[in-house]
């Protein structure tokens, strides 16, 4: 099986860096913008039901919230994704994640 944590990226990977700010003598931090994976790869994210709405047909659709890998609520946005390792997973098949819970059922 592969199922693995995202990766860190590291500062040296980033190059991180303060720049100064031109004509108001301070500085900025900036850093290189640097792919967690390869675009392509399959990623997974594990959320917690905490509702149902009805959908207009009358079925119900599931309220989510995303959590990391303590359980713990993210305030994820869903317009905003960064691959983070506490809370992202790297999965190589689709179908990898149900033959894991599979082997895990009670």
């Amino acid at each position: 099986m592969a199922v693995r944590r995202i990766p860190e990226i590291t500062a040296g990977q980033e190059d991180f860096r303060l720049v100064p700010v031109p004509g108001l003598g301070m500085t900025t931090a900036r850093r290189d913008p640097v792919e967690p994976v390869p675009v392509g790869t399959l990623v997974a994210r594990v959320f917690r039901v905490t509702g149902y709405d009805p959908d207009c047909d009358g079925s119900l659709m599931a309220r989510v919230e995303a959590v990391d890998s303590a359980g713990e609520a993210t305030g994820w946005e869903t317009g905003r994704l960064g691959l983070r390792p506490g809370s992202w997973w790297i999965v190589d098949a689709p179908d990898e994640l149900d033959r894991a819970a599979e082997r895990i059922a009670p």
